[in-house]
């Protein structure tokens, strides 16, 4: 398992060099999604997504960085930091079959590879924090952890306020951390936590943006964006009704969006799913550890789907929940806090390890789900087949 876990390492490193150089080329085009959402700031007042642009802004004018470098530095220090955290991940894999399929799934790392327009977007910022809670916790103290939490959820939710709606799974990892320090969970620690979330909801949702606050960001960094930002990207949406968002998923083919992604979930999920259902927590709370680990992760995944009746992006949104899942697998892993037993399980018959590696390779490398306005499944090799055949029958 030695080398298989290297060669998971090696994969990382070469996602790692991919994504950089993938955001290098949006810095250079100032794209509109990938690099220009970074620079949403309050320069016209405030507004939703603006929080880490506005950081960037003010660093860019008291220190006289040009803008476009701190935002592709801060990209490729968020990636920096979330490669060395799946490498330290790694470690916490057994030797089995299953943890590496669920290593590979589709909807993990390998995803952005396969789907290269979701390079760079601010979901990296969620991963981070959840990985960081993960490997550095030890240094937090219980006094501030919670502060910690709420602290980590607002500024996710000021920078991508569709990360909201993952913000469940910051507050179970919170609530598995305070348990593995055998912390009892109170009811104030729940009813704080859950006024907080609402009242964040309600603010967000009732900040309305308008155009001309749009128009002053733009001015405040036309040097760093196309022209006409206004009417561009991230930037256009942002004084755009909800309505419109609901407008345009009704131009989709619905049928077929939901049989692609509900197709999709199943296969990134499936893997992962089954080494909960076959498993047990082990914490200071009786309830808890008489819940399926399934069960839990199924209605932490549940609650994420505001996100989806309002946007159009799923793919993004699937992978989102996989990689939130991953990190708070390997903690419960990492504090031996889950148990798992594969009695009846047919991972334990025996499979060849040819027919086990010819089965990697189609469900990890073959094929994958856009991250929006799916009609049908991307199949990775299917440029290069093609050009092969052309060769051959020329």
């Amino acid at each position: 398992m030695i080398r298989y876990k290297n060669f998971f390492i090696g994969l990382l490193i070469l996602a790692f060099i991919f994504q950089i150089l993938k955001f290098y080329t949006f810095y250079e085009e100032y794209s509109d999604w990938q690099y220009g959402d970074w620079l949403i700031n309050y320069q016209g007042g405030f507004i939703r997504r603006g929080l880490i642009g506005e950081l960037l802004f003010k660093i860019h004018y008291f220190l006289s960085i040009n803008l476009d470098i701190l935002v592709f530095c801060f990209v490729v220090f968020l990636y920096s930091i979330l490669l060395i955290l799946l490498t330290k991940s790694v470690k916490y894999l057994e030797t089995s079959k299953i943890d590496t399929l669920i290593f590979l799934s589709p909807g993990f790392f390998l995803y952005p590879i396969m789907n290269s327009e979701v390079i760079g977007r601010k979901e990296i910022l969620l991963f981070v924090i959840l990985g960081s809670f993960v490997f550095l916790e030890k240094y937090l103290k219980d006094k501030y952890l919670l502060l910690i939490t709420l602290i980590s959820i607002l500024v996710i939710s000021l920078t991508h306020t569709g990360l909201l709606f993952y913000s469940q799974y910051l507050v179970f990892l919170y609530f598995v951390i305070s348990l593995s320090r055998n912390k009892k969970i109170s009811f104030y620690e729940i009813l704080i936590i859950a006024i907080y979330l609402l009242v964040l909801f309600l603010f967000l949702s009732s900040s309305e943006s308008s155009k001309s606050q749009v128009l002053e960001i733009c001015n405040s960094i036309k040097d760093f964006v196309k022209n006409d930002c206004v009417n561009r990207g991230q930037f256009f949406w942002l004084y755009r009704p909800v309505t419109e968002y609901f407008d345009v998923k009704l131009t989709l083919n619905l049928e077929s969006y939901f049989f692609i992604y509900s197709l999709s979930l199943f296969l990134v999920f499936i893997f992962i799913s089954i080494k909960l259902y076959f498993s047990k927590l082990k914490s200071s709370n009786n309830f808890l550890d008489t819940l399926n680990p399934f069960v839990i992760f199924l209605l932490l995944f549940v609650l994420t789907i505001p996100i989806y009746i309002a946007g159009i992006d799923w793919g993004r949104y699937i992978s989102m929940s996989f990689f939130s899942t991953y990190f708070i697998y390997i903690y419960l892993i990492k504090q031996k806090m889950i148990f798992f037993n594969f009695k009846n399980s047919f991972f334990k018959k025996r499979i060849s390890k040819n027919l086990f590696f010819i089965f990697v390779f189609i469900y990890a490398f073959t094929w994958t789900f856009p991250f929006y306005g799916a009609n049908s499944f991307k199949f990775t090799l299917k440029k290069p087949l093609v050009s092969a055949l052309k060769i051959i029958n020329n």
